[in-house]
């Protein structure tokens, strides 16, 4: 029979010779038998042992769980149970990190590489950062009547070309019109915006609003405050 020393054993399992030692100290890998000279001597069994070790710290086993693992009684009954409970704890930790990522991913959207705002205005950020989950209610609001307001002025045309009569179109036009105008107004009344170089939270004239380049949630807008130009990011405007 074969039998491999402490550095010879951590060479044929690809781990550190500190690695055995420590699993030595605690009672998890003790050496088949001591040479003449005092030196750890360990089997093949021993092998095998120490790579399962390895397979089941790789899977996330605590030693506690290692040492209960290797029990003669144990079985792969007691594994699986084992594994099922080390699954839920690492869903709920990766579920934790994915809503941290999350976070930090909206809260950067409010800050700009160069921004000057002193640290203290990250709890401001952060308040602004939660609030903004309510734009999309507003944005739903604003879709579900720019849909009825299309569908009336779409009405308008295509009877007047079927009919061919300008009356129908003529007709839905002032409708159109005062739920176009209503529309802006509702938007301008319910959304801020955050400007992303000094935080501060400012409602822009309404002639800029509406001419400014935008994207789905920010606005190219001069800041009140900095004076200085940013696409700025939309959050509901505080109530009054």
């Amino acid at each position: 029979m074969s039998y491999y020393t402490t550095g010879e054993i951590a060479e044929r399992c690809q781990v550190s010779v500190r690695t055995v030692q420590f699993y030595d100290q605690k009672d998890i890998l003790k050496p088949s038998q001591m040479s003449e000279t005092n030196r750890r001597m360990y089997s093949e069994d021993d092998v095998k042992r120490l790579e399962l070790i390895i397979l089941l710290k790789h899977l996330g086993c605590s030693l506690n769980d290692i040492k209960k693992l290797l029990k003669e009684d144990s079985t792969m009954n007691t594994l699986n149970y084992i594994l099922s409970m080390k699954e839920e704890s690492l869903l709920r930790e990766v579920n934790d990190k994915q809503n941290i990522i999350k976070t930090i991913k909206t809260m950067k959207q409010y800050i700009n590489t160069h921004s000057v705002s002193p640290i203290q205005k990250l709890t401001d950020i952060e308040r602004m950062a939660q609030a903004s989950t309510h734009i999309r209610d507003i944005h739903k609001n604003i879709f579900i009547t720019a849909g009825l307001i299309s569908i009336a002025q779409y009405t308008g045309i295509i009877s007047s070309i079927i009919l061919k009569n300008k009356r129908p179109f003529l007709t839905v036009s002032p409708f159109v019109i005062s739920y176009a105008i209503a529309l802006t107004y509702y938007y301008a009344k319910k959304v801020a915006f955050v400007c992303p170089n000094c935080h501060t939270q400012f409602h822009p004239a309404l002639n800029q609003l509406m001419l400014a380049k935008h994207t789905l949630n920010t606005r190219r807008l001069k800041c009140p405050n900095c004076h200085e130009i940013h696409y700025c990011i939309e959050t509901p405007a505080q109530s009054s």
